[in-house]
């Protein structure tokens, strides 16, 4: 990296998702703090956080669960995260289906297709694929609320992967985490998305640019590997017909004892070694943001790996592509204050960028040579 390049621009601005307002945003208090819920952009949240619409709307859902004939009622609301005027999603108590108090969540979406095609895929993971599965699973999912365009389910409960890994108790959780994924890869579901690699390379233009943007020292850099996953692109047979996650990380894959599989936004056919590289790849990201090294997770990437077919996706040049690319992704995602949490901010931002590129160039020797003449 030449020396005298301009130093790094200032990092963007605050992360709106991240200033606290969805900690005001409940039942009991939403009316109180009229800046904050603007700030979301979702006026829905009017409705989603009124028990008593709330009850009556998620009553024909509940109804089900209840084992008297006493009827659901929902007792406290509150927002848990939200993408500003786009996304929500809310928790509530709700008494009168059994002797404790339930919990069931609400995704709030932009249009009802989205939650509706949320909850078919559910639907066929949680009643088909992991029904007869020894521990592995997803959230169960409840219906949908037309009106708010919002999909019900219940919370599957436990600790995220990177919190067990970082304990030390990784070995069986990867085990069954490249087992889940296997039985994803293996299932047959009539999705009606599919991965499509010539608009992945429209993104990674974009990331590399932005990429650039915020840290132009780095820029040639991003662009570089921009330039060799579209011309490795052209040279590798890239699949879209397995069903893949397309967001599968650490924060998606909950231990409870077995292991379940959340947010399914992105679900789509598309090539297996997507997810499997996506996984390796923030493997290396949390790596950094635990110990300071990118290899530190080295010997659970190799074994999740093995578990998920014997190694040989790491001779893959699909694998190789995905985890470049998904690297660049993660630098992006730094870059723009998204992502997996915690987000960075100051000079830890810049250094986890620089290493997400240099695990991209890593994983760069793996793509196909260009061919002479």
């Amino acid at each position: 990296m030449p020396d005298d390049l301009p130093p790094a621009a200032p990092p963007l601005g605050p992360p709106v998702r991240e200033t606290g307002i969805a900690q005001v945003m409940t039942s009991t208090s939403v009316g109180n703090h009229p800046g904050e819920f603007l700030a979301t952009g979702l006026p829905i949240l009017q409705v989603a956080l009124n028990v008593g619409r709330m009850s009556a709307n998620l009553g024909p859902l509940l109804a089900p669960l209840a084992q008297s004939a006493s009827r659901p009622t929902v007792t406290y609301a509150k927002l848990l995260a939200y993408k500003q005027g786009n996304r929500g999603t809310v928790r509530y108590e709700v008494d009168g289906i059994g002797d404790a108090r339930t919990v069931v969540l609400g995704k709030l979406y932009p249009q009802l297709v989205q939650a509706q095609r949320v909850e078919g895929v559910l639907q066929a993971l949680w009643g088909e694929v992991f029904a007869g599965t020894d521990g592995l699973g997803v959230p169960r999912p409840l219906g949908c609320v037309p009106e708010l365009s919002m999909l019900v389910y219940m919370p599957v409960e436990g600790e995220p992967l990177d919190e067990v890994l970082s304990g030390g108790g990784g070995a069986r959780a990867i085990e069954l985490t490249a087992a889940w994924l296997r039985a994803l890869h293996d299932a047959r579901l009539p999705l009606d998305r599919r991965l499509h690699v010539s608009t992945e390379l429209v993104n990674v233009e974009a990331w590399a640019a932005l990429v650039g943007q915020a840290y132009p020292d780095e820029a040639a850099r991003a662009a570089r590997l921009a330039g060799a996953l579209r011309v490795a692109a052209t040279r590798s047979r890239f699949r879209t017909d397995t069903p893949i996650h397309k967001d599968f990380h650490y924060k998606h894959v909950i231990i409870d004892g077995g292991l379940r599989v959340i947010d399914f936004d992105e679900v789509r056919l598309g090539d297996p070694m997507y997810d499997v590289a996506h996984f390796c790849a923030h493997l290396r990201l949390l790596g950094v943001r635990t110990s300071g090294d990118p290899a530190g997770f080295a010997g659970l990437e190799r074994s999740f790996l093995r578990a998920y077919d014997g190694g040989q996706a790491a001779r893959d040049e699909r694998f190789s592509w995905f985890a470049t690319y998904t690297c660049l992704k993660i630098a992006k995602q730094l870059c723009t204050v998204r992502g997996v949490r915690p987000r960075p901010d100051g000079e830890e931002r810049h250094h986890q960028v620089r290493v997400m590129l240099d695990q991209a160039r890593a994983y760069r020797s793996g793509l196909p040579e260009p061919s002479e003449g």
